[in-house]
């Protein structure tokens, strides 16, 4: 495994990692500001597809950290990515999702059909991402495009995500709604699959060996990147405790308690 001081990209989940909810955590601002001094490549990639790449660039802004749109990837811009690579501009298919998906396909110039209206026209791929009405009458018209030959593309798989209040269902209660009444298996985009670290390492012409990825979660995080022979360090400051890590059966390369020992030892390696 590569030491600290050699990686030239480094991938950072979002929740959990360098903020909760809508507060920052501790050490963001001088974390960003030396890799930047540093000249290290830095990338957000999320599986929230709730929320636009601008949302993300505009939250990490208002912590102080200046960032573009080239710096983020959500589960829904990596979808869009390989929706344009496989079907081109302008290509009909028809969302289970909310703005944050439909906003990011529309903006791309894909034809969008959404809602408990079947299409009048036919479709290449049914996109799902989450979707807090999700209705019978969507899943059925979705299923019965996948059964007839759509491509099935899933943003991401999560049960769950963390709130304030506790855990709250997450995609994959939509995801896993659809693949068994179609029985079909989706192609997945965010985390742990490879897409969504593909697509980030390829704008920065990163190399997996050269690139770290920092998470607070072992079964998407930690374990994409471990499938992908990327370096891995987990902070404490989300879901996934010490015990887990230690106990459980998907190893990170590094723990650090949050984001300020990481700082501290990324200016120890560099020292």
């Amino acid at each position: 495994m590569s030491k600290l001081r050699d990686f030239n990209t480094i991938l950072f989940d979002g929740d959990g990692v360098l903020w909760k909810a809508d507060t920052p955590i501790d050490s963001i601002q001088p974390l960003f500001a030396y890799l930047n001094e540093k000249g290290i490549n830095w990338a957000l990639l999320t599986n929230n597809n709730t929320k636009t790449v601008q949302n993300y660039v505009d939250k990490l802004i208002q912590f102080g950290v200046p960032a573009d749109r080239t710096r983020v990837f959500t589960s829904s811009s990596t979808t869009a990515s390989y929706l344009m690579e496989k079907f081109g501009p302008g290509a009909a298919v028809h969302v289970v999702g909310m703005d944050g998906l439909l906003v990011t396909l529309e903006e791309a110039g894909f034809q969008i059909s959404t809602g408990e209206t079947p299409p009048d026209h036919p479709v290449v791929a049914v996109v799902a991402g989450m979707d807090r009405e999700l209705t019978h009458d969507k899943i059925k018209i979705a299923m019965r495009l996948i059964i007839g030959g759509a491509d099935f593309i899933a943003t991401n798989t999560d049960g769950s995500f963390v709130t304030p209040d506790g855990f709250n269902p997450g995609t994959g209660m939509v995801i896993g709604a659809l693949q068994f009444t179609s029985g079909t298996v989706p192609t997945v985009m965010g985390k742990p699959e490879a897409a969504i670290y593909q697509t980030a390492m390829k704008r920065f012409n990163a190399d997996p060996a050269d690139t770290l990825m920092v998470g607070d979660r072992l079964n998407t995080d930690i374990l994409g990147a471990n499938r992908l022979g990327i370096a891995t360090a987990m902070v404490l400051t989300g879901v996934n405790s010490r015990e887990d890590a230690v106990f459980g059966e998907i190893k990170p390369d590094m723990i650090y308690e949050d984001i300020t020992a990481l700082l501290q030892a990324l200016q120890d390696a560099h020292s």
